[in-house]
């Protein structure tokens, strides 16, 4: 009796605490800021990968408060950040931007690396997944510059999210190759299931390797089991790996992994991840041919995915609002600044009109000159420009004269790839041409009647005997080299 009335004490103890402190009456005392900084990274992260998403608001919205009062502006970016992360999360994308917009206004003047990183990580994540890829890569650049400044090694972690992120935003524009390079710098800074299956899954869907996949697969399981909680990772790592066992055709294999991946996405609150996998398991009811199952998962993936675009759609007009807003600004910007610029200008065109009139026939000269110029360069793009199509042309048909017309287009270039290795042969010559005119792996494998295996293979080859290194682009390496 003693025990179950110490218990109930403890319950009510407990109860009173957590309500004295989430209704602020312990907003007076101090924190320390690295308390401050725990909680808003450690203890949110714990509550955030668990789905937790009142817990989340409620932890973010105290210690913003906290960090207002207490000056701490650190605490009060991190805190919007997380707020704009948990609602992007869970698909309210206007409330989201809001926030992260709160974050950005709040940031500046700041010399905080890693906050940077952060706020521009999620802007890009949050534009990606309402589909403004190219915003995305810009504000996933300005991350990695920012994430590469970080001192700090544990801060410095947060480039494995911003390489993958990365990964994913190229891999949606068509450059498989570079997306596979920032999965692998993403591995190198720190190892995680979902980058593990991620790679599985470049090497199952671009090049058909299954032994390649499998021992990636193996490593992101491998990784699961030191986890004994339910988080988005582990929903990724299932739906990629139901991805492999459907084209072994193993569909009820398949099945169980996608429906254990749409309820750890339920539980943890990624709804905007839930419409691709009702569409994926209606298609592996299709090959089942079970046509009710089927039909119920296309009816689930419909109206869930009405109701997240309705939500797309503010959004995406949320973000151009921004960008109007922004434009405003710099508009009231130079209108207050007219009478400045109005004096310079002035005063500028005074010193020209002087000069003009007493330099006249060398300023005359010079124009000369320039316009030759002008001409000269004029004519030189449109030579380049018509030989880059008929080299082009030639690549496309498979003609035998291309390398002839390449050697004369760029004889530079071959000299510079033959000082590295002297070694190359014409059809490797050959291949780098067509590489460093723009053609895809899958177009030249096209053209070339190779199959896209053979095309990476031969890549590979080409790094090893023109010593590139393995994170730098191929294409970027012979424009490089073309340009010096």
């Amino acid at each position: 009796m003693q025990t179950l009335k110490l218990t109930q004490f403890s319950k009510i103890l407990l109860s009173i605490l957590m309500y004295l402190s989430l209704s602020g009456l312990f907003y007076s005392q101090t924190y320390t800021t690295q308390y401050i900084d725990s909680m808003l990274l450690k203890v949110n992260e714990d509550l955030r990968v668990s789905g937790r998403k009142k817990e989340v608001i409620d932890l973010n919205n105290k210690f913003c408060n906290i960090s207002k009062k207490q000056d701490y502006k650190r605490g009060v970016v991190l805190s919007y950040i997380n707020l704009g992360n948990i609602y992007a999360t869970v698909g309210m994308y206007d409330k989201a931007f809001q926030y992260l917009q709160y974050a950005e206004e709040n940031v500046e003047g700041i010399d905080d690396d890693y906050l940077h990183a952060k706020l521009y990580q999620e802007y890009g994540q949050a534009n990606y997944v309402i589909g403004l890829y190219k915003k995305a890569i810009q504000y996933n650049s300005r991350s990695i510059y920012y994430g590469e400044q970080i001192k700090n090694k544990h801060e410095r972690e947060i480039l494995s999210v911003v390489y993958a992120n990365r990964a994913d935003f190229l891999r949606e524009t068509n450059s498989a190759d570079s997306s596979l390079i920032y999965l692998h710098k993403a591995l190198d800074v720190k190892p995680t299931p979902v980058i593990n299956s991620t790679i599985a899954n470049h090497y199952m869907l671009f090049d058909k390797n299954e032994d390649s996949a499998q021992v990636y697969f193996n490593r992101a399981f491998s990784l699961l089991k030191k986890r004994d909680y339910l988080d988005p990772q582990r929903a990724l790592t299932y739906f990629y790996y139901g991805n492999f066992l459907s084209e072994k055709k193993d569909y009820t294999s398949a099945l169980y992994y996608y429906i254990e991946s749409v309820e750890i996405l339920k539980k943890t609150q990624r709804i905007y991840q839930v419409p691709v996998l009702y569409q994926t398991i209606a298609k592996t009811y299709k090959n089942l041919h079970n046509a009710s199952k089927e039909k119920d998962y296309l009816e689930r993936y419909a109206q869930l995915n009405d109701s997240l675009e309705k939500v797309w759609d503010e959004s995406i007009n949320s973000s151009v609002d921004k960008m109007a807003r922004q434009k405003e600004k710099d508009d009231r910007e130079k209108k207050n600044s007219t009478l400045l610029y109005n004096a310079i200008v002035f005063a500028l065109l005074g010193i020209i009109i002087v000069v003009y009139y007493v330099y006249n026939k060398r300023i005359a000269k010079k124009r000369k000159i320039i316009e030759e110029k002008e001409v000269e360069t004029e004519f030189l793009m449109k030579k380049i420009s018509v030989s880059d199509d008929t080299l082009m042309s030639l690549a496309k048909k498979n003609e035998p004269l291309f390398f002839n017309e390449y050697q004369s287009a760029y004889p530079e270039l071959i000299e510079r790839l033959l000082k590295i290795n002297p070694n190359l042969s014409t059809n490797e010559l050959s291949f780098c041409a067509m590489i460093q005119l723009g053609f895809s792996s899958k177009e030249i494998a096209q053209y070339g009647f190779m199959q896209h295996r053979s095309v990476q293979t031969k890549k590979n080859r080409l790094r090893k005997k023109l010593q590139i290194p393995s994170d730098v682009d191929i294409y970027f390496f012979l424009q490089n080299l073309n340009s010096k």
